[in-house]
């Protein structure tokens, strides 16, 4: 499983920053790399910040306005990488 030899190898410090890092990565760790690079992206384009604030506008109801920033990110990164096959509904669910 990629999540476990991840999280048991040995704590690396990149040197470089972590954008760098995870491309150097994505050989080793190709899911992981993939979600992290996604999580750590800023959109390229205003095309792209639409779709992710007309998203985030059906996830942040009047009823969920009180979650944070972190938490609506982590939402929203679930949601696109469980569209991109990089992760299971039953790995969410298993999550929570």
């Amino acid at each position: 499983d990629e999540l476990q030899h991840y999280l048991s190898s040995d704590l690396e410090t990149p040197g470089e920053g972590p954008l760098k890092w995870w491309r150097s990565k994505q050989q080793v760790y190709p899911r992981l790399s993939l979600m992290a690079l996604n999580y750590l992206s800023i959109p390229a384009t205003s095309v792209d910040v639409e779709r992710v604030f007309s998203k985030g506008r059906l996830v942040l109801s009047h009823v969920r306005n009180r979650l944070s920033a972190e938490t609506m990110r982590a939402i929203m990164c679930l949601g696109a990488w469980t569209q991109a096959n990089l992760i299971t509904k039953k790995d969410v669910v298993d999550i929570i």
